[in-house]
C-alpha cells in the first residue's frame, strides 16, 4: 500500500505543474513580447549611429598620422601667417601640441605601433601568455607605479 501513495504523490503534483503551465503565458503577453522583438529587429538593422561611426573612424587613426597632422597644421600655420592673420598663431600652436602629444604617447607605448584609441592585447596560445621580449623602461615604471598605488 505504500508503493502506491507515491505514484499518487507524483501525479498530483504533475497535474498541477501542467495547469500552472496553461496559465503561465497568456495570449497578450506573448504577442506584446513578439512585437516588441520585431522593434528590436528593425533598431539593430538600422545600423551604426552617428557618433559610433565617428568613434572608429578616430580610433584608427595612428601616433604617425597625429604627429604627421600636428607638423602639416605647424606648416600651415608658418606658410600662411599672412593670409590666417591672428589664426596663425593658434594653428602653429594646436600642430605643437599634437605633435607633442603623439611624440609623448609614442613614447609610452614603447614604440609598438598603436593607433591612439586602441588597447594592448595580450598575445596568447592555447590559454597561455606569449612574451618574447623583456618588459620595457617604460612598462617596469608603470608597473611600479600600479604597485605603489595598491599598497
Amino acid at each position: 500500500m505504500p508503493q502506491q501513495n507515491p505514484p499518487d504523490k507524483v501525479q498530483r503534483e504533475i497535474e498541477e505543474l501542467l495547469g500552472k503551465l496553461d496559465t503561465f503565458v497568456p495570449e497578450e503577453r506573448l504577442a506584446a513580447k513578439i512585437r516588441n522583438r520585431r522593434k528590436d529587429v528593425r533598431r539593430e538593422d538600422s545600423g551604426p549611429t552617428f557618433f559610433e561611426r565617428a568613434k572608429r573612424r578616430l580610433s584608427q587613426i595612428s601616433l604617425g598620422q597625429l604627429m604627421l597632422a600636428g607638423l602639416a597644421l605647424m606648416l600651415i600655420g608658418w606658410l600662411f601667417d599672412d593670409a590666417l592673420g591672428a589664426w596663425s598663431t593658434w594653428v602653429t600652436l594646436g600642430g605643437l601640441a599634437l605633435t607633442i602629444l603623439a611624440f609623448v604617447l609614442s613614447l609610452m607605448t614603447g614604440g609598438a605601433r598603436t593607433t591612439v584609441g586602441a588597447r594592448h592585447v595580450q598575445k596568447s596560445w592555447r590559454g597561455q601568455v606569449i612574451e618574447y621580449s623583456e618588459p620595457s623602461r617604460m612598462d617596469r615604471i608603470k608597473e611600479w607605479f600600479r604597485r605603489r598605488g595598491r599598497s
